[in-house]
């Protein structure tokens, strides 16, 4: 009986084992050989009509979840799919395409578990074009940069686009941003922009040509400014003799005076102007570099010439030989009369530095009869007086007036206090 019983419990655990090594077998060769993975299919499209453009809906890949043999599969990564979509029956508007990529030969020999997407709903529009005006949008200026920009121009102003309908009837214009704190710097200048397009839109030209000034910040001012009159020949009167200037000065410069002081009035009047006569005119305005004129106010002054003093100067002579004439004659003398008791002290002498001994220079003598001596010898080389000297010219001895008397001097009455 016991040996009955040890022989049935051999045959049970001999079963169990085969079935151990079976189960264990089995998955080491059918289970080791079908495994899943996940592969990427690039998408291409052909057939669209002509007139259609696709606006929504394109996918550039699919996702494919396959199973089977390990073997196969690992060839299957070295691979590049693809996985081409015909469009040849695409209408106007939604389109519902389905996606069969088990007719790929490449994918036929594995299990298709999953295509993400399992299809394609691509949007259908007309294609046309139209012509769009462009519009300039620079980035703002630091707050503290002394330049403002003006005058900005594009070249071309209008560009044509094209793509679905739908989005080119919404455009009204297209954007050309560029930022000016690239090249800050005062005057013109200009630079190539590419325009700004949504997606699916073509644009003709690509590039438009930026031109922009940059101009120095400035502040506008008036001024009260006389009014001078300029290459005047003679005397004349100005009526107003101010007028309100308003000018336009750098920012920078506006609290400068030695600069506001160069903005002047001048006005030139006529040379038939004549004594008396008077003219309309209007004065002329000398701003400083950098300065513009906004406004002058009156715009036109009265210009009347005078009696011209040279007209008016006549001769006439001293009244004594100690009293200055009545017309100088432009000479700018001095009107001090001389006094009883007149000094060098009271003259203002201008200041002047004494001349030096290579500024004087001597005249040569010409022998006369200076050169007689006391005894009325001659000197050697000398002639007698009334004779000539072969090769000299012959000179006469100048005549001197007489000095008058010293009695004569005294006898001569003094001028009056009211002459003087």
């Amino acid at each position: 009986m016991r040996s009955a019983s040890n022989s049935r419990w051999q045959t049970l655990f001999s079963a169990l084992l085969s079935l151990v090594i079976a189960t264990g077998l089995w998955y080491l060769v059918v289970g080791r050989d079908h495994v899943e993975t996940q592969v990427e299919l690039r998408v291409e499209y052909r057939g669209l009509p002509s007139g259609l453009v696709v606006g929504e809906g394109l996918a550039n890949q699919l996702s494919v979840r396959l199973r089977g043999s390990a073997e196969l599969l690992r060839n299957l990564h070295s691979r590049n799919l693809t996985y081409t979509v015909d469009l040849s029956g695409v209408q106007r508007g939604a389109n519902a395409i389905p996606l069969k990529v088990g007719e790929l030969p490449d994918l036929k020999p594995f299990e298709i578990m999953e295509v993400i997407p399992s299809r394609l709903v691509i949007e259908a529009d007309a294609l046309t074009e139209r012509v769009v005006p462009l519009a300039a949008r620079t980035m703002p200026l630091p707050a503290d940069s002394p330049y403002v920009m003006s005058h900005i121009l594009l070249d071309p102003a209008f560009v044509t686009i094209k793509g679905p309908e739908m989005q080119v009837n919404t455009l009204e214009r297209l954007l050309v941003i560029y930022d000016p704190n690239k090249n800050a710097s005062e005057g013109q200048h200009q630079a190539n922009v590419a325009i700004s397009t949504p997606p699916q839109i073509e644009v003709t030209p690509p590039v438009t040509t930026l031109r922009y000034t940059l101009d120095v910040k400035t502040r506008s001012l008036t001024l009260r400014r006389p009014i001078s009159v300029s290459d005047a020949a003679g005397e004349y009167a100005v009526d107003p003799a101010y007028a309100d200037v308003t000018v336009s000065v750098p920012e920078a410069l506006a609290e400068d005076t030695d600069y506001l002081d160069a903005v002047r009035l001048v006005v030139r009047p006529p040379v038939e102007l004549e004594n008396g006569a008077s003219a309309s005119m209007t004065p002329l305005v000398m701003l400083p570099s950098g300065a513009r004129l906004a406004e002058i106010s009156p715009s036109s002054v009265t210009v009347q010439r005078l009696n011209d003093p040279a007209e008016k100067a006549a001769w006439a002579p001293a009244e004594s030989p100690f009293s200055m004439p009545a017309n100088l004659f432009g000479m700018g003398l001095s009107e001090q009369r001389i006094k009883r008791d007149f000094s060098l002290d009271d003259l203002d002498l201008p200041e002047a530095s004494l001349p030096q001994p290579d500024d004087l220079k001597v005249q040569p003598v010409i022998p006369s009869e200076a050169g007689k001596d006391r005894n009325a010898s001659l000197r050697p080389g000398q002639s007698a007086p009334g004779e000539t000297v072969p090769g000299l010219p012959a000179v006469a001895a100048p005549l001197l007036p007489a000095a008058p008397a010293v009695s004569d001097i005294a006898k001569q009455p003094l001028p009056s206090t009211e002459k003087q």
